[in-house]
């Protein structure tokens, strides 16, 4: 009699966790409600059904709250927010610029064709690389060139992280999803596949993938915004340097009168040698010394490091964040009729004036020429203590939604060391993936490449309660049997439809909830049964491994269903939604073409 209670209630239970599984779907999808919100209410759900429930019914709960709540100690977590602070650190030292610039001047074409060479490389690696290190590789490399190009990162960075799945089902060395497979099948069957034995089925399906990858996947997200866009105010300032030892825009020279290398600001006038140069600036090469007069937005200004305060400028520097604002020349202020240098706001404050914007208009002359009004809009750049005296000034009125973090070059061959022995601990299998993201983003902190307060802002808590929740649904799914029972129902549903029909259902069965469990989860799940389901029908049974090794693969449409989609979650800004709109269409053609390819190639 306990033991039919015990089935009863495991049976109510597995259905009680599907409910709560297509309600927290719906919930992330719908987007109504913070994603935090519906991922505490999930893991609130599942203590009911498995611990209060049960416990007030007299029986030993099946799942405690340590497994339910075992998501936030799992290893996969660590990794991804550890690997979110090392991305914020290249963000923030602007390390990979360089190397950006230099892939938009020697690419063979435009930047869609650089950027289809970098879908195809990047398969091409996970072929035989781990997917992580190689999405880690290029997510600052794509959020730099989305920068560069002045478009937002999501139309990079999800394509590009599909392309590293579709590369990983090449061989079988691709993912450790494919390794699994493959032992249990030896185990159980006798059959050992070889390295390339999924390659030819596999160049198939990737291909499909890579041109909706490329062709599709870019255009859902072209309504997003450049990254940071919503600070920028759009007004045009007039900003002064004097090229320090050193600076990257030193050797910088003028074509035809222009500086084509500065694509997105304006050179106004440089002073050398007591000497004011006008454009057209013919054969002039920026030296050391020059007092050159720049026009643009502040984004464009920063990136090429002219609003930011020389290291001479002020003294605490290293031990603050660097941020940039705008400040309004207030109306009565005694600074009015001053020129920018002679303000004293510099000296009381440590507050650097980079850069004006009157109205509009585009004063002609150095700062030395430029005699401050009220509503004038001010560039100031320096480091928290100094922004915290500027509030108090009666002078300048501080546009708080306006402040901003500023890039710090100086630590971006630090960042750049670290980040790389990161990718080589990782790839090389020296190390895990977890333990070198957890060692990097240490070292990134210690040596300065960001502060404490900067590494918090990287932390993303949708990431943090969507692991949490989604494991603990796929440990309450598996501890029920409820994927089990999905696909022997399946099986019996299709079995009389032949092979095709059975190989087909199957493939999008494990493919949805590869989604939903982990990948190598589902794949360990269902390797059995499509052995099993293969000698019923008297099939060979190389097709359906090779269906459970492609479609657990087909992690495309949720945040959970694979590790490296939550890394370009929190870069690219992406919600839950944007997975189940770009990947479903995704695993829905892929099936339909595994459907179509596989009994063709297989003789089914």
């Amino acid at each position: 009699m306990q033991d039919e209670s015990l089935f009863l209630m495991m049976n109510v239970q597995m259905w009680l966790t599907f409910a709560v599984i297509a309600g927290a779907i719906i919930g992330f999808s719908l987007d109504r409600v913070p994603v935090e919100i519906t991922a505490l209410t999930t893991l609130v759900a599942l203590v009911v059904v498995f611990v209060v429930a049960p416990e007030m019914a007299g029986h030993q709960p099946v799942l405690e709250l340590a497994d339910l709540f075992g998501g936030f100690a799992n290893p996969a977590l660590a990794a991804v927010l550890s690997l979110v602070i090392v991305g914020q650190a290249l963000f923030q030292t602007g390390a990979l610029d360089p190397a950006t610039r230099i892939l938009l001047r020697t690419s063979p074409g435009g930047l869609w064709i650089s950027f289809a060479l970098i879908l195809v490389a990047a398969a091409l690696f996970s072929a035989v690389l781990n997917n992580t290190p190689v999405v880690v590789l290029l997510i600052p490399v794509l959020a730099a060139l989305a920068r560069e190009r002045r478009i937002a990162s999501a139309r990079f960075l999800m394509a590009m992280n599909y392309a590293t799945i579709l590369g990983g089902s090449l061989t079988l060395i691709g993912s450790s999803t494919n390794l699994l497979v493959a032992d249990v099948a030896a185990r159980t069957t006798g059959l050992k596949l070889g390295m390339f034995d999924i390659t030819i089925p596999g160049l198939v399906m990737a291909a499909a993938g890579l041109v909706y990858v490329l062709v599709f996947v870019p255009r859902l997200f072209a309504d997003r915004v450049a990254d940071d866009q919503t600070q920028e105010s759009g007004k045009q300032f007039i900003a002064e340097l004097v090229i320090p030892e050193g600076h990257h825009l030193i050797g910088t020279q003028s074509v035809a009168g222009l500086f084509p290398s500065l694509k997105h600001v304006t050179v106004r006038l440089v002073v050398r040698g007591g000497k004011t140069l006008h454009a057209p600036f013919e054969g002039l090469i920026f030296q050391v010394g020059d007092r050159i007069v720049f026009g643009g937005v502040r984004r464009e200004l920063a990136d090429l490091g002219i609003i930011a305060p020389l290291a001479s400028d002020t003294t605490d520097k290293a031990t603050g964040l660097m941020s940039v604002a705008e400040a309004i020349v207030a109306p009565g202020s005694r600074i009015v009729g001053r020129t920018p240098r002679a303000t004293g706001i510099e000296y009381e404050t440590g507050i650097h004036v980079a850069a004006i914007e009157r109205r509009g208009r585009m004063p002609r002359g150095t700062f030395d020429d430029i005699r401050l009004e009220p509503g004038d809009v001010l560039l100031v750049a320096g480091v928290d203590d100094a922004f915290e005296k500027l509030r108090v000034s009666r002078d300048l009125l501080l546009l708080e939604r306006s402040l901003a973090a500023l890039p710090d070059r100086r630590g971006s061959r630090k960042a750049l060391l670290i980040f790389a022995w990161m990718v080589a601990m990782s790839a090389l299998g020296i190390l895990s993936i977890t333990v070198a993201a957890l060692c990097s983003a240490l070292m990134m902190i210690a040596g300065g490449c960001l502060n404490i307060r900067q590494a918090r802002r990287a932390f993303d808590g949708r990431i943090f309660m969507l692991v949490g929740a989604s494991i603990a649904m796929a440990t309450a799914m598996e501890i029920t049997g409820g994927a089990a029972f999905l696909a022997d129902t399946l099986v019996e549903l299709t079995m009389a439809g032949g092979p095709v029909v059975l190989l087909s259902s199957l493939y999008i069965l494990i493919a949805i909830l590869t989604n939903v469990l982990s990948n190598n989860a589902t794949a360990v799940l269902f390797t059995p049964i499509a052995i099993s389901a293969a000698a019923t029908i008297n099939a060979p049974v190389e097709p359906f491994i090779i269906a459970v090794i492609f479609a657990a693969n087909a992690s495309f449409a949720t945040p959970i269903g694979y590790q490296t989609n939550l890394l370009v979650m929190a870069p690219g800004g992406y919600r839950f939604r944007d997975y189940l709109v770009a990947g479903g269409p995704l695993v829905i053609l892929l099936w339909g073409v595994f459907t179509l390819f596989a009994p063709w190639y297989y003789g089914l």
